[in-house]
Order: C-alpha cells, then structure tokens, then sequence
C-alpha cells in the first residue's frame, strides 16, 4: 500500500462527532492540503519502526498535514511532561492558528470501533474489535488525564519557554474514527455519533462463513494500512487463503480488518474472534 493512500486515507476520516460541538470537547477544524512533491517527500521519511504502530502513524500524518497547511504552524509535538523523572503525561501538538491568531492544544485520537448491541447504555457500544477499549473510555482519559495536563505546574514551566500561558492555549480535539455496525444496524435518533464514519460492518466468524462470498477476493490489510480504502490495494487472496489468516489472527485473539473485492464493489468489514 502506497503512503500516499494511507495518508489521504487518514486526512478524509471523518470526526466521530456531529458537526455540533459537544459538551466539553471543541473539535479541531482539519486542514485543507495539496499533494505536492514536498509532501510525498515528508511521508517517505517516516517509515520507520515507530511508525509502524498505528497511533504514532497516524500523528506523523497530522504533523504532516500541519506542515503542509496554510491555517496552522507547528509550535511543538509529542511533548512529554516530567517531574522528579516520572512522566505525567504527553501533549499531543501545540499549533498556532493563523486564522483564529490564537494557540491551540490539540490531542489527536484514531479509532476503529465496533457497534454491540449487548451493550449499554447506548454510548458504550462503541467498542475496539477485540474488546480491549472503548469510546466511552477514551472521552474518559481525555477529560480526567489529557487535557487537563496542560495546566500541570510542570507543564507551565515549559509553556513559560515558550512564551506561551496556559490561558491563552484554546483546547481542541481531533477525533477521527471509522465506524463498523451489525449487518441489520438501525442507528438511534438520540445518537451524537456523526453518521458520515459508518464505514462497514463486522461479523462473527460463523456469520462470515455463512456468506455465499466464495467466489470474491480478500484482503486482510496490516494495522498500518488501516486508514487507507480498499480500492487501492492491489494484493488479493482467494477465500481459503484468507480463511488462513483470519484463523492465525483468532489464536491471538486479533480480530481481522477484511477488505473484498466484488465483480463490481468493494467492501470493509472486521471479523471477530469472540
């Protein structure tokens, strides 16, 4: 999979909330960006092994996107907060809106979640697809632990280095997610989820092997390539090949992201061990 397509991949992601704001949460305003030979310049230099772990990826590519804007300017990123050589936390990026003439506290959060309908109430449905997180959970951290490092005595200190004071910083959340239901999904009216993530649906493996989808090609893509569409790969598995893979995946308890190829469509969807 070309960088390229992981990149445009993560930019058109769209946030997971409405286009209202939400209680507690300003969410960041995405730029706009033109792929210049700069760009693809920028994108080769980071593949390298951290960032091959899909967070960190997809923050180079905000970094990058940053850079490439003409609304904002990277004052700093990654920025570990330290006292008494234990680490409070981490700042994802501080910008400086050009627009606004203000700077900016932005933490950035990529997700893919699955709807389970066992769940309750409604906003604890949305789960990773091994079960191992939460959206509820996120907004939890964000509000307890991220955000409000930025007032830490210790985080003042290096604002202070830069000119900066923690009042003046405007906070702003960048969430971007992609969204996998059951197949017979009705959303609820009451939801604050933004309709435009809904990106596929996610089956057990009985449901998949139930499918009279023999005849089409498969694609498990790895965690790196997760933001990028399916239209762009050009590697396909017949179906007993892919069974394989998702068969290694469920021993350890991983579920698979699966792209297929149809005569005429493609199609994403996870597969899920439990």
């Amino acid at each position: 999979m070309d960088i390229i397509d992981q990149f445009t991949g993560f930019c058109s992601t769209p946030s997971i909330f409405p286009k209202t704001e939400i209680p507690g949460f300003k969410s960041f305003k995405f730029p706009g960006f033109e792929v210049t030979d700069e760009l693809r310049e920028d994108l080769e230099k980071i593949d390298h092994p951290r960032n091959s772990v899909l967070g960190k990826r997809m923050e180079s590519f905000f970094e990058i996107a940053i850079d490439h804007s003409e609304r904002y300017r990277l004052i700093d990123s990654n920025i570990q907060i330290i006292q008494n050589k234990n680490t409070l936390g981490e700042i994802d990026f501080l910008l400086y809106d050009e627009v606004a003439d203000k700077p900016l506290h932005v933490e950035l959060v990529y997700k893919l979640y699955i709807y389970d309908e066992q769940l309750s109430p409604e906003i604890n449905r949305w789960i990773g697809p091994n079960r191992r997180d939460s959206f509820p959970e996120k907004l939890k951290k964000l509000k307890d632990r991220q955000f409000p490092i930025l007032y830490k005595p210790e985080t003042l200190t290096y604002l202070e280095k830069l000119g900066l004071a923690s009042q003046d910083i405007e906070q702003q959340l960048c969430f971007k997610a992609k969204l996998f239901t059951p197949p017979d999904f009705r959303p609820s009216k009451n939801i604050s989820i933004n309709p435009e993530c809904y990106t596929g649906e996610w089956y057990s493996f009985s449901e998949f092997m139930e499918f009279p989808w023999k005849e089409n090609l498969f694609f498990s893509p790895v965690k790196k390539d997760w933001s990028a569409s399916p239209e762009k790969n050009e590697q396909w598995l017949k179906y007993v090949e892919i069974l394989k893979t998702m068969q290694a995946l469920f021993e350890k308890k991983k579920a698979p992201l699966i792209w297929m190829k149809t005569e005429n469509t493609y199609k994403s969807f996870f597969v899920v061990w439990w």
